[in-house]
């Protein structure tokens, strides 16, 4: 962590612009080999073709299906999706103003995971200092590109959100968290599951880890 401030202050003081935030990829750019996939799907996107009701063709359109099933509306936004089995038919329907269409077997469908419950909890970040658990919110829509050192245990200035992704503690729907602090590791290793890359780091004094009970 202390080398990651020093660099930050030292582009900061030779006035190297901040590096922007990740922004989440759009929709155009899924593809069934992953499981799990969030992104973003631009207003009054134009439409394109879907074969279901719910699940879809995995080769649907992902921003008109995600219409069809009132994820999003014409404003567009954010959209969290899974890959999941193929099915024998799919039979098309009318719905939010769009109409999709009948089709045979087809190898992966891709469906839409109802929102997690509100939660009473705050939204998750960072997990904060002076504590040894955190428990907290990540809202469907929270972003995958996010920083997350390691592949659990993993950093413990990880992001709360896209390291529970990863980790599998929630689903594409969100859902809350219980994090805990444990002690640190030598060398945290990269990898990529449920749509989040993770990156390599050194040594951490502490890691967070996901409570599954």
């Amino acid at each position: 962590m202390k080398n990651r401030i020093i660099l930050s202050a030292f582009a900061a003081f030779l006035g190297a612009p901040a590096a922007a935030e990740s922004v989440a990829p759009d929709c155009s750019s899924y593809s069934s080999d992953k499981a799990g996939w969030s992104c973003h799907c631009e207003a009054n996107a134009a439409p394109g073709s879907v074969w279901g009701s719910g699940p879809y063709t995995a080769d649907s359109h992902v921003c008109t299906a995600a219409r069809h099933a009132g994820v999003i509306g014409a404003e567009g936004g954010m959209v969290a999706l899974k890959t999941v089995e193929g099915q024998a038919s799919y039979t098309g329907s009318e719905a939010n103003g769009v109409v999709t269409r009948d089709w045979g077997s087809f190898a992966k469908s891709i469906s839409f995971p109802p929102p997690a419950a509100k939660s009473d909890l705050a939204q998750c970040a960072r997990f904060p200092t002076g504590t040894e658990s955190h428990s907290c919110f990540c809202p469907a829509d929270a972003s995958k590109q996010r920083d997350v050192w390691g592949s659990g245990p993993y950093t413990g200035d990880s992001d709360i959100c896209a390291a529970a992704f990863h980790a599998g503690a929630v689903g594409a729907g969100g859902g809350e968290v219980t994090v805990l602090r444990v002690p640190g590791l030598k060398a945290y290793t990269a990898s990529e599951a449920e749509g989040v890359a993770t990156s390599d780091w050194g040594g951490y004094d502490f890691s967070i880890v996901f409570n599954r009970n």
